[in-house]
């Protein structure tokens, strides 16, 4: 039988470094404690070192003012620290956004305290714990994970360490049909359980994020190969056999690339392109094995992967070497240029011109296709202005990415662009791209209803590939379906294409959609598709991209004649 006043007395001596030790276990969770009878304080030297302090003794009073509090929580956490102070409070809890003193960004807070009594049963000690949730901005809503923003920042750092740290890029396969099947908020529990069975797996190894989609990032110790795949095999077995939600079992296949840091290592960039390679690989060539960039051998790939990281590094600085060419979009039975579909392009010595597809998928993965996509729509919109004040009909077709419409301020950047431009509301259209449907649902339907009140009409780009069914279609309220031109090349010849092309119009017709056939190449193809009925035809028949300037002498010519 342990004795439990020996077991106590016996850390009597030790207790401040009792203290300070479990302070240090967490970098995020501070501790705060005060003296109520003499009102001296003690921070933990992380709360100090957050709030740039080298000294970790303060009075009561000088601790109210060693933070700068938000002023719509000031009120609030100074009562909050006054009762504690007196003794009362026992386990209060508070939330507040704090920052050091000359900082420019709040954090949010999190505070509890409790109020230990001495013998007599008067208040003696206060306990403070706090936990930093850091800038919201970084923090994923659904899972409490940090997000993508934390995660380049991260790669940097392990960048800097130089010890062959392991970063991972994990993706859930097919979780769309998750959201069509159960919902919505379903599908949001099913991520958090997802990101809490990773996050335990990985445990100190590692630190995990939440990405864009279904996607999640793991920084890791250094380890072997063996290790690597080992720790990848048992997240396998985990999210195939593990996850439950609601009481039901939820399989999960996944797919994962991964990179092993070594000396040669020094842009970040670089190294999320690498990794993102590593994961497409996984998927479509290796049926969801775990693919290591160092490994992989792949011709050339290097040299592509360092254009990847100047056109970003182009995206970060300016949007430097981008600009703009539009394809018309054409009313089949009169053959009038009605619209355009905006389409980005990139020219940089020595590298010379470089088609999108060599860059936007990879893009379409970091943070800065926000700032370049609010680039996009505003020389967009710019360019449009000529034509669209001229013809209240005519319209422009920009598209949008995941990592765009996840923002918080998308929403305000598009309405300002688009006053800022004169345009009609009615006069854009945006073509959510194929990632987009790995969005929550329900988010995604708040998105499209905010933009559709505002006017703005919505596309599904490249409907009838990936995750895009008939299904997505009904959950989600969109005005037009574009139909890949996947189903198009070849169409005359193949049976299967006809009747997915057919199908999908007569479902976009019966429910009041608009339907637009992309890949019309020739004027054979283009007589064919008209039994079809379309609202809009799109391809090289008609032209390609072209510079501003020249698509309004075509839109000028064609409807001249």
């Amino acid at each position: 039988m342990i004795n439990s006043d020996e077991f106590w007395n016996e850390l009597d001596s030790y207790t401040k470094d009792m203290i300070e030790a479990i302070a240090d276990l967490s970098a995020r969770r501070y501790i705060i404690l005060c003296n109520v009878r003499t009102r001296q304080c003690w921070w933990s030297e992380s709360a100090a070192r957050f709030f740039n302090h080298d000294d970790f003794y303060f009075t009561a009073e000088q601790t109210k003012t060693l933070a700068t509090i938000h002023p719509d929580d000031f009120g609030n956490f100074l009562g909050f620290i006054s009762t504690i102070i007196r003794g009362k409070g026992t386990d209060a809890v508070i939330e507040f956004r704090a920052k050091p003193n000359n900082a420019s960004e709040y954090n949010f807070f999190s505070m509890k305290g409790r109020v230990i009594s001495s013998k007599d049963g008067k208040p003696h000690f206060a306990l403070l714990m706090l936990h930093n949730y850091g800038i919201r901005e970084e923090i994923d809503e659904i899972t409490g994970l940090h997000n993508e923003i934390s995660f380049s920042r991260r790669i940097a750092e392990k960048i800097d360490d130089n010890i062959g740290n392991v970063i991972l890029k994990v993706a859930i396969e097919k979780f769309s049909h998750i959201n069509v099947m159960y919902g919505a908020e379903y599908a949001n529990k099913l991520i958090r359980e997802v990101a809490e069975n990773i996050a335990r797996l990985t445990g100190d190894d590692g630190t995990v994020y939440r990405l864009s989609g279904v996607k999640f990032g793991i920084c890791l110790r250094p380890m072997s190969r063996t290790d690597l795949k080992s720790f990848y095999r048992k997240l396998v077995d985990l999210l195939a056999d593990k996850i439950f939600v609601e009481g039901k079992k939820v399989p999960l296949k996944i797919s994962a690339g991964a990179i092993i840091l070594d000396n040669f290592m020094k842009d970040a960039v670089a190294v999320r392109s690498r990794i993102t390679y590593a994961l497409n690989h996984s998927k479509q060539y290796h049926h969801g094995d775990l693919v290591i960039f160092n490994d992989e051998v792949c011709g050339g790939i290097n040299d592509n992967l360092d254009l990847i990281s100047t056109i970003h590094q182009c995206a970060l600085n300016g949007c430097e070497g981008f600009y703009m060419c539009y394809q018309p979009i054409v009313n089949p039975k009169d053959g009038r240029i009605k619209g355009m579909e905006a389409l980005v392009r990139w020219r940089r010595d020595p590298y010379g011109n470089i088609p999108p597809g060599t860059f936007i998928e990879w893009l379409e993965e970091d943070p800065c296709i926000f700032e370049l996509g609010n680039w996009i729509l505003r020389r967009s919109l710019e360019d449009a202005k000529e034509i669209a004040s001229e013809d209240p009909e005519f319209f422009i077709n920009v598209n949008i990415s995941a990592a765009q419409i996840e923002r918080h301020e998308f929403r305000e950047s598009v309405t300002q662009i688009l006053e800022e431009s004169g345009l009609n509301p009615k006069q854009l259209c945006m073509e959510l791209t194929e990632r987009c449907r790995e969005l929550d649902t329900k988010f995604l339907r708040e998105e499209i209803n905010f933009f559709k009140s505002k006017g703005i009409k919505l596309a599904m780009d490249d409907f009838g590939t990936g995750n895009a069914s008939l299904s997505v279609a009904l959950n989600l309220p969109i005005d037009e379906l574009k139909i890949d031109m996947s189903f198009v090349k070849d169409i005359k010849n193949k049976p299967v294409n006809q009747a997915m092309v057919k199908s999908i119009v007569e479902f976009a017709n019966t429910t009041n959609l608009e339907t637009c056939i992309e890949g019309v190449e020739d004027d054979s193809v283009k007589e064919y598709l008209g039994q079809f009925d379309a609202t809009w035809h799109q391809g090289y028949f008609y032209s390609r991209p072209v510079p501003i300037q020249e698509f309004k002498e075509l839109y000028y010519l064609s409807n001249r004649n």
